[in-house]
């Protein structure tokens, strides 16, 4: 389990490099033409930006989470064994 939670731990990390270098382009102005449809799609392309620097957040938040979890598990199952082994006369 825990190796499970560091190799997570990576993509984590690995999403935020992402996240930070999506975050980084930033178009000009007139990127894209200057038709009438060009703020259209501007915009459009700032909508899909801002909405995939947000959905990148929020896996990278929900990866930490079961990063936790995962971790949690591991150390509840090492006290339950200490438990065992203390129960049965073990140190």
């Amino acid at each position: 389990m825990r190796t499970y939670a560091k190799n997570i731990d990576k993509e984590v990390e690995r999403i935020r490099l992402i996240r930070n270098k999506i975050d980084q382009v930033a178009l000009s102005p007139g990127a894209f033409g200057k038709l009438p449809q060009s703020d259209e799609l501007a915009d459009d392309y700032e909508k899909q930006r801002t909405g995939s620097l947000d959905d990148l957040k929020d896996a990278a938040s929900a990866l930490e989470g079961i990063v936790d979890a995962v971790r949690n598990t591991a150390k509840a199952y090492d006290q339950t064994e200490d438990d065992i082994n203390v129960s049965f006369g073990g140190s």
